[in-house]
């Protein structure tokens, strides 16, 4: 599943590609999909502009141009999946983008969006994310739930799924059955059976979150095609893990901050709970994964989460 770093495109069945974008040289970290329809073809996910050539090159090899895609699709406007959305549509006109109506305002105007990850990343914002550009707003194009996005004679369905972000949404492909998932169905490195749940502040969702993978059950996918990283055929098992995993990260936070502990020392929680989860495997896989899942960002998320809850003080 994950490329060789040769920027390759892997065809994962029935005209659908994962392209490795090997997030801060990371082989496995993110992903994005293409998507063949017999008249148009579909980006899912950007990534930020730092790995735009690995983008465009994926692309490539999997036999397109930019100047082929039609539709760009994104399942949240989080940098990691969009923060170069707006390079890609100034450089290629063409291009609609569709998004969530939450996050199609942020992705004309980013102001508040790359404000709010100044504070949280700081001087660190070039490297990771190079340039964030909004986007046209005349190539914006807002999604509604559970209608179909046409690309050229292929439906692609968003599925509007909230927890990890208020305005997160999943895509089922209607010909294979596989559901595009961002962020909802977790972080899971290639050759592990470990859905971690990402829980970057602002705006986590317990309650919603729950609902959703309730929702992807219901949907009945033949397979999960994760951000981070690639696809999983045993659906059930993951997303049952997930909501295990989910629960018991809240109890870690739970532990380690409403006794007076710090957003640090949940941190180093967290990677213990996770190495332990991963056993032999965590030595192969934490570079990626922690490139693709910073645990002080669910430190932040969760803190978040309890002091809305009434359970911190702050």
């Amino acid at each position: 599943m994950m490329s060789s770093g040769q920027n390759q495109a892997i065809a994962i069945a029935d005209g659908i590609h994962v392209i490795d974008l090997e997030f801060l040289g990371r082989a496995g970290s993110v992903a994005a999909y293409l998507v063949e329809g017999p008249g148009g073809l579909a980006l899912i996910e950007t990534g930020p502009s730092t790995v735009r050539e690995k983008l465009e090159a994926g692309i490539r090899d999997a036999g397109y141009g930019m100047e082929d895609v039609s539709h760009v699709i994104v399942t949240h406007i989080h940098l990691d999946h969009a923060g170069g959305v707006g390079g890609l549509a100034r450089a290629y006109p063409h291009v609609k983008v569709y998004v969530h109506p939450v996050g199609a305002p942020h992705l004309v105007d980013n102001a508040k969006l790359v404000n709010s990850a100044t504070r949280i990343y700081g001087d660190d914002m070039a490297r990771l994310w190079g340039d964030i550009e909004d986007v046209p707003e005349d190539q914006v194009v807002v999604v509604e739930d559970r209608v179909a996005i046409n690309v050229g004679g292929r439906k692609l369905v968003p599925c509007f799924t909230p927890g990890h972000a208020s305005h997160h949404l999943a895509l089922l492909d209607e010909q294979t059955g596989f559901l595009i998932t961002g962020d909802i169905a977790g972080v899971r490195m290639q050759g592990t059976g470990v859905p971690v749940p990402p829980m970057p502040p602002p705006d986590i969702d317990l309650h919603a979150w729950r609902s959703s993978i309730d929702l992807m059950l219901g949907i009945v996918p033949e397979r999960l095609l994760l951000s981070h990283f690639g696809a999983f055929t045993d659906v059930e098992t993951h997303l049952a893990t997930l909501r295990e995993n989910i629960d018991r990260i809240m109890e870690t936070g739970r532990s380690v901050l409403i006794p007076d502990g710090s957003d640090d020392e949940l941190t180093v929680e967290l990677e213990a709970w996770v190495r332990g989860m991963l056993g032999d495997d965590a030595d192969r896989v934490w570079p990626a994964l922690n490139a693709a899942n910073p645990l002080f960002m669910s430190s932040l998320g969760i803190h978040r989460v309890l002091r809305k809850a009434g359970e911190l003080d702050s």
